[in-house]
């Protein structure tokens, strides 16, 4: 049941690994990445939201996960219109900023025009190899709560779209006005011009979050993100990620959102259904209760160990000399 897939919004989260969900023999970071696609068939990378990484990285991931598996990258977070850590920006590029002495994070703002396309194409080309492979899911680009959409991020919604190509893009809004009056017609609008898929959203219902709309976006599919429901975290100023995501979902409260995701699934070539409550185990938790009621298979202990003793001189070949699409 390809159409349907359920996975975590990390597999490295210090909390998942510090749970005990992943075995003892499951030291390294290659053998949890091997357990985790015994258990489920697609994950978010977390970690490229925060720095550009090394090409080499995205050959192992690819390299690690059986065929048919699929990452779904977070977009570096510049490119979202988020304040980065200057140490995280390349260095050939920090020569370019407006402020060479300036603050230790740094926007778009910094940057000249040609530089800001030098960066997206080096993070282009650090993702590739997933493409290469076969690997790639989505980019998932996510705006800042204090932004409301307006004509300039409807320009650069289409600029994304041209230095894209045909990357498969997920853009879930993050302020509950997108998603009101004229607002929402002009955003929804937007995706659907530019084929991006609208993420829809749990999470907790306050007066600034995202309502738990569905509209269909994407020829390519959609995507839904479950970020818990704990108000009193999301609305305490400081709280940390750890904090904010520490929400176990009852079956109860699942359950709606099952029957939504087969009604959708019956519209779509591709359905993502991802867990964020990144504390603990508990997004594990919650992605096998829901694979389960979809109908899908949930590996045994059996299949995971066997995948955990599937060899080095087994693992697919890292080319020596990285093409890049």
């Amino acid at each position: 049941m390809e159409t349907l897939r359920v996975g975590l919004c990390s597999w490295a989260d210090s909390g998942l690994v510090k749970s005990g969900w992943y075995p003892a023999e499951a030291r390294s970071a290659e053998r949890r990445l091997r357990f985790y696609a015994s258990r489920f068939d697609t994950v978010e990378v977390d970690s490229t939201y925060y720095a550009i990484p090394e090409e080499t990285a995205a050959w192992r991931w690819a390299a690690r996960t059986p065929r048919g598996f699929l990452f779904n990258v977070k977009v570096f977070g510049l490119f979202t219109l988020h304040a980065v850590d200057r140490k995280q920006v390349p260095s050939w590029a920090l020569s370019a900023t407006k402020s060479h002495d300036g603050p230790d994070r740094l926007t778009l703002r910094d940057f000249p025009k040609s530089v800001l396309l030098e960066i997206w194409e080096s993070f282009r080309r650090s993702i590739a190899p997933l493409d290469a492979t076969g690997k790639m899911g989505y980019l998932l680009f996510q705006f800042p709560p204090g932004i409301e959409f307006s004509r300039v991020l409807e320009k650069y919604l289409h600029r994304i779209r041209e230095v894209s190509g045909p990357l498969r893009i997920a853009v879930e809004a993050r302020n509950g006005k997108w998603m009101e009056g004229s607002a929402e017609d002009r955003f929804l609008g937007t995706l659907r011009e530019l084929n991006m898929a609208y993420v829809a959203v749990d999470e907790p219902c306050l007066e600034w979050t995202v309502p738990p709309k569905w509209p269909i976006t994407a020829s390519w599919g959609s995507v839904v993100r479950f970020h818990g429901r704990n108000a009193a975290a999301w609305e305490k100023r400081g709280a940390g990620v750890s904090e904010k995501f520490r929400y176990l979902y009852t079956p109860e409260e699942l359950h709606p959102w099952k029957n939504r995701i087969l009604e959708t699934s019956a519209r779509v070539d591709r359905l993502f259904v991802m867990f964020n409550n990144c504390h603990g185990d508990y997004a594990v938790r919650n992605a096998s209760w829901m694979k389960k009621a979809l109908g899908l298979s949930v590996q045994d202990a059996e299949g995971a160990q066997g995948m955990l003793d599937y060899g080095p001189d087994e693992e697919q070949k890292i080319p020596e000399k990285e093409e890049h699409t």
